[in-house]
């Protein structure tokens, strides 16, 4: 959830591996700020769903052309972002079937799997507190609510265990967690 830091677990991943791997490469979503204005304003889940599929897939783009030329690629937020804010937290689940979501995100990632998926679990009390703390510029702040946060934090434990994603509880000091 937004507050778990993975911001900053991200660039610490990035600076390790870069320090014995040249080829390294971090990327962060949503890649655009056209369609990141556009969701800000937007009311509509739907329409979140398929602007952030849209930059998803410009965002792929750039990772296939990444792992053609070898480089070890880190992404700040991607899909697993989608299931638990556009579709687990929303409606959305009352009006399209998972499946249907599941295989328009894999189109827009190009059909490219992910080698590993961490979701940095936070309660999401500590989360705003974070958020509160050092304000960021690029987020989105219509999610940044104790109660979107609590629902969206299930959906990614729901999809985490689902797809055997890892978990690092992500509560302590930045040290312990990475």
């Amino acid at each position: 959830i937004d507050g778990s830091g993975t911001t900053t677990h991200c660039h610490l991943l990035y600076r390790r591996l870069k320090a014995s791997y040249p080829k390294v490469f971090l990327t962060k979503e949503p890649v655009n700020k056209k369609i990141v204005s556009l969701i800000k304003e937007n009311p509509d889940p739907l329409v979140d769903l398929f602007l952030f599929l849209a930059d998803r897939l410009e965002h792929y783009k750039l990772i296939k052309q990444l792992l053609a030329q070898k480089y070890l690629v880190i992404s700040d937020r991607s899909f697993p972002s989608t299931y638990a804010y556009q579709f687990y937290y929303s409606n959305l689940r009352k009006l399209l079937p998972e499946k249907l979501i599941f295989h328009l995100d894999k189109l827009s990632r190009l059909n490219i799997e992910p080698d590993i998926v961490i979701i940095l679990d936070v309660p999401p009390e500590l989360a705003i507190q974070r958020l509160v703390q050092k304000k960021k510029r690029s987020s989105i702040d219509k999610f940044e609510k104790i109660e979107i946060l609590k629902k969206v934090r299930k959906g990614y434990l729901f999809y985490a265990r689902k797809f055997n994603w890892q978990i690092i509880t992500a509560k302590d000091d930045i040290k312990a967690v990475q």
